[in-house]
């Protein structure tokens, strides 16, 4: 065994007490650019590793000092486009030792199989390594390694497949790599494509709110932007928890979803339709929501094909109260859904007759009153 290696705890001791600092760096720095990344993380070359490695007959290394690579830092982001932003922020927090860093994507021919990734090999800027927590990591190199999550499947099987190259490889195999290759490739240009498709759908919707929502379908994203912008909503939303004494909190995109659903199960087929509604409807809706909401001989809803339970109806009025101390913002879009359903204008409604006779019920007493 070579004893080029002999100095391995000495030199691999600071590496370990940096790694976490580094680690927690890159994520500020990633999080602060708005880069959404699937994790970060580090490792310190292990001496086996590192021994093979200054063993190998195909370099000159004279010592550990030689390897740029003792600390190494993997960066996975979701999306290839990612890698690159990523890149940029590297570039400009960090010292770049343009030498040994390679951008291994551009080495990849085009006839050939392979996923491989971005590759720096770096030091701490200027300024950052003269703060007190960094100083004493001035002087330490490292790798930093950035991929698509596709691009880490790849290399992570075909590492685990035993491959270092294509050169001893069969013919069969080969072939077999270069399609998974390639479908790869083309799931990660269209994953990023989807990204990019629904960044513009957001800037349209964004636009759209300002023209009342005309022509505007309704998807999850559409109601999700719907329920943030459209005042029909939002003045909806402030009669309910004002009647019920409640607060609002804010919507998330499953809440759509679900609020996308029943819209469209309503017959509603653009959000301009729906705001027309709401703004004919709005104080009935409101009316019909306090009613049922204060109402502690109504509900659950019970689903189509469920047993109801007539116990459940007893229990603690003020347990039941507390499922409903915080609404969501948009609760009017259910409610709205609600008295559709009450009034008899939804064709097959999802819930128990038992259900849908409160809800006639309470509808007929608010038309009689």
């Amino acid at each position: 065994m070579s004893d080029k290696g002999a100095d391995y705890e000495e030199v691999t001791e600071p590496l370990r007490n940096f790694a976490p600092a580094l680690e927690s760096l890159l994520r500020e720095l990633l999080i602060s650019k708005e880069i959404q990344f699937h994790y970060i993380r580090s490792r310190v070359k292990t001496k086996g590793s590192t021994v093979r490695k200054l063993d190998n007959p195909a370099k000159s290394y004279t010592g550990i000092a030689d390897l740029t690579d003792m600390l190494g830092v993997r960066i996975v982001t979701y999306f290839p486009n990612d890698v690159d932003r990523v890149a940029e922020v590297i570039r400009d927090e960090f010292l770049i030792d343009e030498d040994n860093s390679t951008d291994k994507r551009a080495l990849l021919d085009a006839d050939r199989f392979g996923y491989l990734s971005l590759h720096y090999v770096a030091r701490l800027g200027g300024g950052r390594s003269q703060l007190a927590e960094y100083v004493r990591f001035a002087d330490v190199t490292f790798e930093i390694q950035i991929r698509s999550i596709l691009q880490h499947a790849w290399a992570e099987i075909e590492h685990d497949l035993g491959y270092k190259s294509s050169n001893g490889i069969p013919a069969e195999i080969r072939r077999r790599f270069s399609r998974v290759a390639g479908l790869l490739e083309v799931a990660d240009n269209e994953f990023q494509e989807i990204r990019d498709y629904l960044g513009k759908h957001q800037r349209r919707l964004e636009v759209a709110s300002g023209r009342q929502w005309k022509g505007v379908g309704i998807d999850q994203d559409s109601v999700y932007m719907f329920m943030r912008r459209e005042v029909a909503v939002r003045t909806l939303d402030r009669k309910i928890v004002r009647s019920v004494g409640r607060s609002l909190a804010r919507p998330t995109r499953e809440y759509a979803g679900m609020r996308q659903i029943e819209l469209q199960r309503a017959g509603f087929e653009t959000l301009s339709d729906v705001k027309k509604e709401l703004e004919l409807e709005s104080d009935r809706i409101a009316n019909f929501a306090h009613s049922w909401i204060s109402d502690k001989k109504v509900g659950p809803l019970w689903g189509k094909g469920s047993t109801p339970d007539p116990e459940q109806q007893d229990d603690d009025p003020d347990e039941l109260d507390e499922d409903f101390k915080v609404l969501t913002s948009g609760v009017g879009l259910f409610y709205l859904w609600l008295y559709k359903c009450a009034k008899g204008e939804v064709a097959d409604p999802p819930y128990h007759e038992v259900s849908l006779a409160q809800l006639r019920s309470k509808y007929e007493e608010l038309v009689g009153k």
